[in-house]
């Protein structure tokens, strides 16, 4: 492949995403173009995609390399997506249709392939949509050293999954990965942060929020006159679901996720304000507009989480009163190639019906009785995790 011979466009193609991009995959990209030089597609194997060209299909000592054919995976899954599903054409609508957007995530070991190679390849083709994001993150170590398999120093998920809610280690790597820069997991920072944030925050608002409405009303309250607070609360959870589409379309998920704590943090603020706990003895009808504003603000936020804690999410979906998914679920279907092969793809037709939006959380909804979203892990797990890794 003459790269060199895209050196100028690419470039061009590049500096147009400053702003977008994260500076780390951008400033990376640019600086490969000083040194680009032609790459061979081919390799002296026996194995792999045969050379699609005459004279060369049956030779068996060439194939196509595995970095050219596995960028090329990208469009011609979407082709055979389009046809498995009895639309052959469909693929075009995401390949051919400037208002598709494109993003890949990958390692960082492999920007290179993904901000170089494979535009290259798209541009020599001509007529097919550019990658609109290629999201990499920095390196990630444990306990202040490489991940190894080898040396047992490593985090397998269905072990770990097996000790501890995903939605505890999702939030964790979200909250301090290293999406911009390198950064460690340790077991010290995991258990921290679930116990003061995930626990602390967002789960003691959800419980005693539900808490409260369940034990004095066993339903979602009819609320009095709102105040000028309560309006302002719940316009500020709202103005969120702008805020954090707009980091999540920007692929800045420490920063959304931050935000949706951030607002979590105001409705626990309000709460432990007007406590309506006590207020229920003095001022029923006060009482029911408190837990009215802060259950409709937890069903928002609620939304806002699921890109991030889509279990717990649900749960709570299900304790407001919900008989529904919030959001589809992964599901893996089997796909038969031509000569009888077949194999495993996500397979999901998502619907995209708009829930993204404040709640309308009806008054007089019946409300079960809640449980705790999310579990204190105790601090003895560090020193547990650490013997783990060493074998002891």
């Amino acid at each position: 492949l003459d790269l060199p011979a895209f050196t100028e466009v690419l470039a061009t193609w590049l500096q147009g995403k400053s702003g977008q991009w994260r500076p780390n995959v951008l400033n990376f990209s640019l600086n490969l173009l000083n040194e680009l030089r032609p790459r061979a597609i081919t390799r002296d194997l026996d194995w792999g995609v045969p050379v699609p060209l005459d004279d060369w299909r049956e030779r068996t000592d060439k194939r196509i390399y595995v970095w050219f054919d596995a960028v090329i995976g990208y469009l011609s899954a979407s082709i055979e997506w389009a046809v498995n599903r009895g639309t052959p054409e469909a693929w075009r609508e995401w390949w051919e249709d400037g208002s598709a957007r494109h993003y890949y995530f990958m390692g960082k070991d492999n920007i290179t392939f993904h901000t170089v190679m494979w535009p290259s390849i798209l541009l020599g083709v001509g007529g097919l949509d550019m990658p609109y994001d290629i999201v990499a993150s920095e390196f990630l170590t444990m306990e202040g050293k490489q991940f190894s398999t080898s040396r047992g120093h490593v985090i397998l998920v269905r072990d770990v999954l097996s000790r501890y809610d995903p939605d505890a280690l999702r939030y964790y790597l979200i909250a301090a990965g290293p999406e911009t820069q390198d950064s460690d997991f340790t077991w010290f920072e995991f258990v921290r942060r679930n116990n003061d944030e995930l626990v602390g925050t967002w789960g003691n608002l959800v419980h005693r929020t539900l808490v409260n409405a369940h034990r004095n009303f066993g339903a979602v309250p009819e609320p009095g006159g709102l105040t000028e607070r309560d309006r302002r609360l719940l316009a500020d959870v709202e103005t969120g679901f702008e805020t954090v589409a707009a980091l999540l379309g920007g692929t800045r998920f420490k920063a959304a996720l931050q935000e949706v704590m951030r607002l979590a943090g105001l409705v626990n603020q309000y709460l432990g304000e007007e406590q309506p706990w006590h207020l229920i003895k003095q001022d029923r009808a006060r009482a029911a507009t408190t837990l009215f504003v802060a259950l409709r603000a937890v069903d928002s936020l609620k939304v806002v989480m699921t890109p991030f804690l889509p279990f717990s999410s649900q749960r709570l979906h299900e304790m407001l009163g919900y008989g529904d998914l919030i959001a589809p679920q992964a599901e893996l279907r089997e796909y038969v190639e031509e000569g009888g092969r077949s194999h495993q793809v996500q397979g999901n037709e998502y619907d995209i019906s708009p829930r993204w939006s404040p709640s309308a959380l009806p008054v007089g909804r019946p409300l079960p009785a809640p449980r705790p979203l999310f579990k204190k892990i105790d601090a003895e797990v560090v020193e547990e995790e650490l013997r783990r890794m060493a074998g002891d």
